[in-house]
């Protein structure tokens, strides 16, 4: 399947995070970023919900990049427009190793 490169018009981030310890021996949380890429970037749906008394919004999010060589997998996350997204599907675009796409949501108070 061919894919116009024009589409790929959004940078996006794939990061994760990595428990380390600090000089005082406290642990920190460190973001490492896995992969800067171009993505094409459509909002699947989107929800409004009420728990606890409080409103959240849910929006699921489809993320189309070129294969990387990098391995991506569910426990890493997307940062786009200053959002984080978690991973939640990943998929081998029409099964080429061309493309992959990236089904992530990203919830919000």
């Amino acid at each position: 399947m061919q894919i116009n490169a024009g589409v790929f018009n959004k940078k996006i981030q794939v990061i994760r995070y990595e428990i380390t310890k600090d000089s005082d021996g406290f642990e920190t949380k460190t973001e490492i970023t896995i992969l800067n890429t171009w993505a094409q970037v459509t909002n699947i749906s989107g929800t409004e919900l009420l728990r606890s008394n409080s409103d959240f919004s849910e929006v699921k999010t489809r993320f189309l990049i070129r294969t990387p060589k990098a391995e991506i997998t569910k426990d890493m996350m997307i940062k786009f427009k200053g959002n984080a997204y978690n991973i939640t599907y990943i998929n081998d675009y029409s099964y080429d190793r061309k493309y992959t796409e990236i089904i992530a949501e990203s919830v919000k108070k």
